[in-house]
């Protein structure tokens, strides 16, 4: 993943680009937070966490049946949506609630983006 200075300025565009989405965080394949920006108090590291073990799982998946790594995933939840997009070097995770359902593509489309650079 490019320098981290960087990540956080394009994540910061996102989030204005984009008013439904409630956060965005980078990190390592391992789950360390590079960066992280959420408009209520969460635990960016234990969200970086359980989506960097979802993004291994996938990739699992995706090498037993021949089909390759994980390249994004959007996860409905009970009260909004969760955007992963996993790369060779990292993860880009974008939160959204409810009232995010519409703007899920242009989240996923910026962070496959931004996981490009």
């Amino acid at each position: 993943m490019v320098d981290k200075n960087v990540i956080e300025q394009k994540l910061a565009e996102l989030m204005d680009i984009v008013p439904e989405c409630e956060g965005l965080i980078a990190a390592d394949l391992e789950g360390k937070v590079i960066v992280g920006q959420t408009i209520t108090e969460m635990n960016h590291g234990e969200i970086a966490k359980k989506c960097s073990t979802i993004v291994r799982d996938s990739n699992g998946l995706g090498n037993h049946t021949g089909k390759g790594s994980l390249k994004s995933a959007t996860i409905e939840l009970e009260s909004g949506y969760a955007v992963i997009v996993g790369s060779d070097t990292g993860i880009l995770i974008a939160l959204a609630g409810v009232d995010g359902k519409s703007s899920l593509s242009l989240l996923k489309r910026n962070l496959v983006s931004i996981s490009n650079l």
